[in-house]
Parts: structure tokens; sequence; C-alpha cells
């Protein structure tokens, strides 16, 4: 994720990156927001937030938490209301242009959020912007759902060439995976 800041951040004057706020992932939000702050500390023009109740939330997009579900991947979604609350609310008042997302391909789910952003944020006045997913130095694609595998059976050597060092820290020193 501190890739995609930073190449974010190349192309705007200030960057917002929100954290979801609801739970349901392997990582609380506390973890995750502790780590995104640590990540981005130093960075000029960013400013890390929570995302609130009103982005990709169960209340907005409860298809995104459901994803790991039997046959979730498989499944249409629609996500216009996340989208919409999104476009009309938030951009205008934060003053977003453009929102930038992390290439998707592993997840079904999220590449189909992806898609409709790339649709329908125009419709508000908002750029999707869509970063290529950055390689780990041995080649692969980085992968959260490999880096989580590796750190519950302690494969910390292997998480080095996936993870920023303020992540790796953290995730030690918290026993996040306990």
């Amino acid at each position: 994720h501190l890739y995609l800041v930073q190449e974010a951040r190349k192309q705007v004057r200030f960057l917002y990156i929100f954290v979801v706020e609801e739970e349901g992932s392997a990582i609380s939000f506390v973890d995750r927001y502790a780590m995104v702050k640590a990540g981005c500390q130093g960075l000029e023009g960013v400013e890390v937030l929570p995302s609130g109740r009103y982005m990709i939330s169960q209340m907005t997009f409860p298809e995104y938490f459901q994803k790991e579900e039997k046959d979730m991947q498989d499944q249409a979604i629609l996500p216009s209301q996340d989208i919409g609350l999104f476009g009309e609310a938030i951009a205008p008042t934060l003053g977003i242009t453009k929102r930038f997302v992390g290439e998707e391909p592993f997840d079904k789910v999220t590449r189909q959020y992806n898609d409709a952003m790339k649709q329908l944020l125009p419709d508000y006045g908002v750029e999707l912007v869509e970063i290529p997913r950055k390689e780990a130095s041995d080649g692969h694609p980085i992968n959260a759902t490999q880096v989580r595998e590796w750190i519950k059976v302690g494969a910390w050597e292997k998480c080095k060439a996936y993870l920023p060092d303020s992540t790796m820290a953290y995730l030690r020193e918290h026993d996040v995976f306990k």
C-alpha cells in the first residue's frame, strides 16, 4: 500500500488516504490504521483518515466483506450506493477530483468495484486512476493474502520483499496474528 500512496502522491498536490474502518478483515482497524499512519509518516501532502460509515462499509458495500465466502468471487456486484455516496458527498466536500486504486488481478469482487468506479465516478467529476500492482524483488506481484499466510507461519524473511520496514516492525511488535 505504501507504493500506491507514493505513486498517487506524484500525481496530486494533496492526498487523502482512507483506511477502511469496518471490522471484518484479518487485521483490526486499529492495527491497520496504525500501520498506515506509520508508513505515511514524513510524507508531505498526505493525510490518513478513517473511512467512516459511508465508505466501503457493511452499510454501503456489504459484498466487499463477504468476498471470502464460497462462490462470492463468482457473483456480480453492484457497488453503486458506495460510489454514489463518495461522488455526491465525500469528493466534493474534500475537493477530491481523482481517486486512486491499485490494480486487482486476484480478487474479482475488488476488480468489479474498480471497474464500476471507472464507469461511475466521471459522472461526479472524479477520475479513477488505477495504479499497476507492484512486483516484489522476486518478480511476483505483491499479494496481501500470501503475506498473511507467511506471517501466520512465521515466515518473516519471505515478507521482507513485500512489506515496508514500518509494517514489519509493527506486526512483530504487536503480534497482530496471535
